[in-house]
């Protein structure tokens, strides 16, 4: 995988009970897994804005292979990786948000209670998508220089315009 669960143990993008840190918490493996779930089902999706439908495929089967133990080692790409990181996590956060506040049943859609009062998510979507699109800005200008050895990158004009907080 291009993340994992720790780009959301800290700073804006933390998500409670994130950390399988050294304190038990019952609740810390269930939000890890919800975590890695997202990042899993993003991460193609995202790889083929960012890069492009082919380069995009090619990324993504690599970090497959990688992740399934393959010691396959392709620099151009694991520097493309690099530069990537940060604006997927927030990609992926800005995911989780969207659908923070309420759980698919048979029935419809419910609104999740807790003890803890509810805020609506749409400021600090709105920070995440943005936080992404200036990194994604960055990564364009990087991917057009003769530093960037993987070519064919076309990055995809939604993810490098920002939006207010009404997600426009």
């Amino acid at each position: 995988m291009l993340i994992d669960h720790t780009y959301f143990t800290h700073g804006f993008r933390h998500i409670q009970n994130a950390s399988l840190g050294t304190r038990p918490n019952p609740n810390a493996a269930e939000v890890v897994g919800a975590i890695e779930a997202y990042i899993d089902d993003e991460q193609e999706r995202f790889l083929t804005f960012a890069l492009g439908q082919h380069v995009g495929n090619k990324v993504h089967t690599y970090l497959v292979c990688r992740d399934e133990g393959d010691k396959i080692r392709n620099d151009a790409i694991e520097k493309v990786c690099d530069k990537l990181r940060e604006a997927f996590a927030d990609y992926t956060f800005y995911r989780i948000l969207r659908a923070s506040n309420t759980q698919a049943t048979i029935t419809g859609l419910v609104k999740l209670k807790s003890a803890n009062e509810y805020a609506s998510p749409v400021q600090r979507q709105g920070m995440a998508w943005n936080s992404m699109v200036d990194r994604m800005r960055e990564f364009a200008a990087w991917s057009a220089t003769d530093e960037c050895a993987l070519k064919g990158i076309s990055v995809d004009a939604n993810i490098t315009t920002k939006i207010n907080a009404l997600n426009l």
